[in-house]
């Protein structure tokens, strides 16, 4: 018999063994700090950049900027907000026992912590918010370091001359996975001048995406085709979109087969105004276009973007869908703001709003699900998902706003790091909550889709000569006389963006 001891064979083995077992120690330890996994068809979770796998995405905020000593500096952000309902969570936390909110204030600790400053936020109206910038900017007595304004203030901003450009900001490096680069190249105007960024620090512009909800309960009970499983395979169009409003749709409930009620009759899409340019950009169609040096300019009308507007009078027909803005659907009743309320009776197959109209689905007993709008066909790269203007957020530093500025690049930039690091998972959470969402996994992959390939539309912010809002009436009245008001308004609308360009080059 062989001595263990002395046995040249169990020698060899040991040391395999020994091997093996340091080679399982390091997978297992850098598994547990590896980033979250891809999404459906191989997607990664971050903005359009696909870049949350960097070798560091998972280094302490010193590990990965240094330690600084900012001598307790206090650096003031402003943002904005309209209720107490449409709470802002770009900035500030607390320890309420709400996930999100103390996942922030984690955020916020460890940067104070690492930096040696305080970061204080403070929330006015849109409207207030942007007044307030205006005249400290005026007056050059600035109280706000930075501002996170809305889509709606953006105007405003720029014609007031109000806004740092960014690419003069030393410390912002736009190549860095936690900024947009699809939403940040269309606002780098003429390669040069870029007062607005938006980043994975801009929470309400992730709240602000948007999508659609879908009741997988009541297409299930009908038998329609499992949508989560068409847009895994690349097959969500709008074609097949439409066809799934009108097979959810039965005006017959209520007894009367000739018109829909609203308070009885079963639609296939419950929607608000908006949903116009959502769709229009999920088929890879905006309301704004770029020359060849980046300057935005008014978008042709092409055979394609024809085609794509008549497929939005077929998601506006009164024969499916109850449009909350507009009183023509339901026989002169004003139902704005009951979009959600309306989902939630299981009365509606799809519910088209941004990711933040899923919280007021409380009373939602049926399973539902979230869908990216569809793509205009199945030779369409990828799904694309608006950011909706009026309630997003976006990154400006307030003209003459220096004494501060090197701290607030700093914290911004590790506002927008320790979001990609952390928050993005605790947000899926704060989404969900005891919310009915059929499959955590599966909406996880779809959020993760979702916020993947996001856009900005600056055409809707702007609205040259109110040519979108002609356009959008037009779909919804359904008479698809977009060429016509087009040809109306072309010439007005392409001066607007003359004069934003001359204003931008001064």
């Amino acid at each position: 018999m062989l001595s263990k001891k002395n046995s040249p064979i169990f020698a060899v083995l040991f040391v395999v063994f020994l091997a093996v077992a340091v080679w399982m120690t390091v997978i297992i330890a850098g598994a547990a700090r590896s980033p979250s996994p891809a999404g459906p068809s191989g997607t990664t979770p971050s903005g359009s950049s696909g870049n949350d796998n960097t070798p560091d995405a998972n280094l302490t905020l010193e590990e990965k900027f240094g330690k600084k000593n900012f001598d307790g500096t206090t650096i003031y952000f402003l943002t904005g907000g309209d209720s107490n309902w449409w709470i802002n969570y770009d900035i500030a936390g607390n320890s309420d026992g709400e996930v999100l909110s103390e996942a922030l204030y984690r955020r916020n600790s460890e940067i104070e912590d690492t930096f040696d400053c305080t970061i204080v936020h403070d929330q006015k109206t849109h409207t207030n918010a942007g007044d307030t910038i205006r005249r400290e900017v005026t007056s050059g007595d600035h109280t706000y370091d930075s501002y996170f304004s809305n889509g709606t203030q953006m105007t405003k901003i720029l014609a007031g001359a109000l806004a740092t450009n960014l690419n003069e900001v030393e410390g912002f490096d736009f190549n860095d996975p936690w900024w947009n680069k699809t939403v940040n190249n269309t606002l780098n105007w003429g390669g040069k001048y870029r007062y607005f960024a938006m980043g994975e620090m801009n929470i309400m512009s992730w709240k602000s995406t948007a999508c659609i909800m879908y009741n997988y309960t009541l297409a299930k009970t009908l038998g329609l085709e499992d949508a989560f499983q068409l847009v895994r395979d690349g097959k969500w169009t709008i074609d097949k979109w439409n066809e799934m409003i009108a097979a959810g749709t039965d005006s017959s409930v209520d007894g009367n087969d000739e018109s829909m009620n609203y308070e009885q009759d079963r639609y296939g899409l419950v929607c608000g105004d908006q949903t116009f340019e959502y769709t229009l950009n999920g088929m890879n169609e905006t309301c704004a276009a770029s020359d060849e040096e980046n300057w935005p300019v008014l978008f042709e009308l092409t055979d394609r973007k024809v085609a794509a507007l008549e497929q939005l009078t077929r998601v506006f027909s009164h024969d499916t869908t109850l449009n909350v803005h507009d009183d023509s659907y339901s026989g002169g009743t004003n139902l704005a703001g009951k979009s959600a309320k309306y989902f939630s009776t299981g009365r509606f197959l799809f519910f088209a709003e941004t990711i933040c109209g899923s919280f007021q689905l409380w009373d939602m007993q049926d399973d539902y699900g979230f869908l990216p709008f569809p793509k205009f066909d199945e030779k369409q790269e990828k799904y694309n998902s608006l950011i909706q203007s009026p309630q997003m957020s976006i990154v400006t530093i307030p003209y003459g706003a220096t004494e501060h500025q090197t701290e607030t690049v700093a914290v911004i930039n590790a506002m927008g790091y320790l979001n990609q690091r952390d928050i993005k998972t605790v947000f899926f959470d704060h989404v969900f909550g005891t919310r009915s969402v059929r499959d955590h996994d599966l909406n996880v992959d779809m959020l993760t889709l979702i916020l993947q390939d996001r856009t900005f539309d600056l055409g809707v912010t702007l609205n040259p000569a109110k040519i979108i809002t002609s356009l959008r009436t037009e779909a919804i009245r359904g008479t698809n006389g977009f060429a016509s008001v087009y040809a109306a308004n072309v010439d007005a609308a392409k001066s607007e963006y003359v004069k934003l360009r001359e204003t931008l080059g001064n």
